[in-house]
């Protein structure tokens, strides 16, 4: 399975080095949930704020759910202003 993961704003820094622009296509011999493809960056869970399952909003109780082939997650962190 192959899906992809676009992060946004501050949570850029936890891209791969390597990566140009701010999305990453991941491979899995089985299936993901959402909460286990984001584990792979090592995010801290307080810094996500907004996650969208192509397009939609994924609510943090259906980020446990699989994910399927072809798969966009997009990843907003929490805004902080002053």
């Amino acid at each position: 399975m192959k899906i992809k993961v676009k992060l946004f704003s501050s949570l850029m820094e936890f891209l791969p080095p390597e990566t140009e622009g701010n999305t990453v296509e991941l491979s899995a011999a089985e299936s993901l949930s959402c909460n286990q493809a984001i584990e792979r960056f090592r995010i801290p869970g307080e810094r996500i704020r907004v996650i969208m399952r192509n397009g939609e909003f994924l609510p943090p109780a259906a980020r446990d759910d699989a994910l399927s082939d072809g798969d966009t997650l997009a990843v907003w962190p929490a805004i902080q202003g002053g």
